[in-house]
């Protein structure tokens, strides 16, 4: 399925700033004598462990995570991402519930150890806090890494959902072995053809729209009343504007379907939906749709001169709709802007 189901829903009930867990030690979940009772809260802090680490050159990883809006396959949304060495040491990156595997480069390692260093998550270590009762979205899993200079990060705290540090870890595994050809830790992909399109694009004056539409009869093509067409408005006093009708291509919507499904699209689509400076599942209503380096947090105004739409409906009933006036979104699917429209105007004679 494609819709991020039951997790609106969800935001209802959990908070990032709320959601606490059940204990665990790397995955056990067997009783302890430090287990609360229901609802009671265990906590327990080195105070000897450091609270921050000077290398950058990682040997061991591990973090097991529940997170709302991220989730492969058909909505599975439980990771547990690890390096490992093997029996001679080398190091392997795995992710253990969807059993990809491949041996770790210095591009992940490195990414991974900046995800550490930019979250703080050293300023943890040592730490053990963890409350009893919750659902299993909230149970508590145990984070842990290893540097070659022998310093180690090690904590269990109550799971976060919408954690933005377990976001980055799994954006960076699930790139990196998509980028090696496995594309396992992303959502199923949409299967099914396109049945509707729009692109409206608006750029220093100049308006452009693609789209199916239904004409009059005088104007039908072979007795085809619903016809493709291309409406282009140009502002100003020497402004010149067209409207152009077409029989749709036979392959049309296979097309389409195909290219949309060579771009991150859909995938930044249905990740993007949660409004973290918000906390709730705004985003896409406040023109953010996952492509931009800036969020609700950063005020952006709405642009005077720029605006995108593109509105897709598959046969499965999957629709994506986004519509926005923020540079730094459009900027940034500006690559499928181009893509599309080298596809489209070759079409209108």
């Amino acid at each position: 399925m494609r819709a991020t189901k039951g997790l609106r829903a969800m935001a209802l009930i959990l908070s990032a700033s709320a959601l606490m867990g059940l204990f665990s030690l790397f995955g056990c979940r067997k009783n302890s004598p430090d287990e609360p009772v229901d609802g009671g809260t265990v906590t327990h802090v080195d105070s000897d462990a450091p609270k921050t680490v000077e290398s950058k050159e990682l040997t061991a990883f591990s973090a097991e995570l529940f997170l709302s809006n991220r989730w492969y396959g058909d909505e599975q949304h439980e990771f547990h991402f690890l390096i490992s060495p093997d029996q001679n040491g080398a190091l392997t990156a795995s992710e253990a519930n969807s059993g990809v595997s491949l041996p770790a480069d210095d591009e992940l390692l490195t990414g991974l150890a900046e995800i550490v260093a930019k979250y703080d998550l050293a300023a943890q270590n040592g730490l053990y806090d963890v409350t009893a009762g919750l659902p299993p979205e909230a149970w508590a899993h145990p984070f842990h890494a290893a540097y070659a200079s022998g310093e180690e990060i090690t904590f269990t705290v109550n799971n976060k959902p919408f954690s933005e540090w377990g976001e980055a870890v799994y954006d960076l595994y699930a790139s990196w072995f998509a980028a090696h050809g496995i594309t396992d830790l992303y959502p199923d992909p949409e299967e099914s053809l396109l049945t509707r399109f729009t692109l409206d694009f608006t750029e220093k004056g100049r308006r452009v729209r693609y789209s199916g539409v239904n004409v009059p009869a005088e104007q039908a093509i072979d007795g085809e009343t619903y016809l493709l067409s291309k409406s282009v408005e140009t502002s100003g006093l020497f402004g010149e504007n067209s409207d152009k009708y077409i029989l749709f291509p036979d392959d049309y919507f296979e097309k389409l379907t195909a290219l949309i499904a060579s771009t991150d699209l859909d995938r930044k689509y249905v990740f993007s939906t949660y409004d973290r400076a918000e906390n709730n599942y705004g985003n896409h209503d406040a023109g953010y749709f996952g492509w931009g380096d800036k969020t609700t947090a950063d005020n952006e105004p709405d642009s005077d001169s720029m605006k995108l739409s593109i509105h897709l409906t598959y046969e499965s009933g999957h629709r994506v709709n986004i519509d926005t006036k923020k540079e730094s979104e459009i900027e940034a699917m500006r690559p499928v802007i181009e893509a599309l429209t080298a596809y489209l105007d070759p079409l209108f004679p």
